[in-house]
């Protein structure tokens, strides 16, 4: 599985946290278990963390209150959420509001491993893509395992990274993609086109026959265009913090619309 992760649990049923333990105790992985999801934010504040895994039902406050508060702190962090099969329906819920994926108890090592694996891959392909850029940003501290603050994650849908000649790498986010589902068309802007902040700028046309927007979270003519996404939108689905970026864009205002959208 690559270098070792360090997992954060937070289940109250002590059983789970000991099967998880002992399924990734010879996987390269150090679990951190806790029965409450308030020990959970106090573990995260005390040491570093590259996932979390946490139940969906729990007293006081629920897996998805718990994955709201981490993405307000961490908004890369990669949550799973675990359940069981009465509750599958609120964890693809779940997914649509920004958790990574989920497993169902009772879950095997193999089912717990695939999913790790996965957001392990997604953690080792953002930072690949972050590490193509090391001067992205000045005075940016090391978050837990990458540069979090390198790309920035621009409301529900939208991250964006600034390059050292001032232009701007615009993507959209792994949650948006869940609620998409399959990709049949992606449609982008021209080179040389202007956007405007709130307007669209990137439809999908999934293969349910639905279409997808998401806005541009700032103004400025596109200087580049990732024609890969648009001829194999697997790379997006693959990879979109990496092959499946976007568009790049020469913004206009940044400093004050980059406010805006932080509000």
């Amino acid at each position: 599985m690559g270098r070792e992760l360090n997992i954060l649990v937070v289940d109250d049923e002590q059983i789970v946290l000991d099967s998880i333990k002992k399924h990734l105790k010879k996987e390269n992985c150090v679990v951190h278990g806790t029965l409450t999801a308030q020990d959970g934010l106090d573990r995260l504040a005390e040491i570093e963390v590259d996932i979390v895994l946490t139940d969906l039902m729990m007293p006081e406050i629920d897996g998805l209150e718990l994955m709201k508060l981490i993405k307000a702190r961490y908004p890369d962090m990669p949550v799973i959420m675990i359940t069981g099969y009465a509750t599958i329906n609120s964890a693809l819920q779940a997914t649509q509001l920004g958790a990574f994926d989920y497993v169902a108890k009772p879950f095997s090592k193999t089912e717990l491993l695939r999913v790790i694996e996965r957001a392990a891959d997604f953690i080792r392909k953002k930072v690949g893509a972050i590490e193509k850029q090391p001067d992205v940003s000045e005075g940016v501290t090391r978050g837990n395992a990458y540069y979090r603050n390198l790309i920035r994650t621009i409301g529900d849908q939208s991250w964006l990274y600034v390059q050292n000649d001032g232009s701007v790498t615009l993507g959209v986010e792994r949650s948006f993609l869940h609620t998409v589902g399959g990709i049949q068309t992606v449609f982008l802007p021209s080179k040389g086109d202007s956007l405007r902040q709130g307007n669209v700028y990137f439809q999908v046309f999934s293969t349910d026959l639905r279409t997808h927007a998401v806005e541009s979270p700032l103004s400025g003519s596109v200087v580049d265009v990732n024609e890969r996404v648009m001829t194999n939108p697997e790379f997006l689905i693959q990879d979109p913090y990496g092959e499946g970026w976007l568009v790049k864009l020469k913004p206009s205002d940044f400093d004050k619309e980059i406010q805006q959208v932080r509000k």
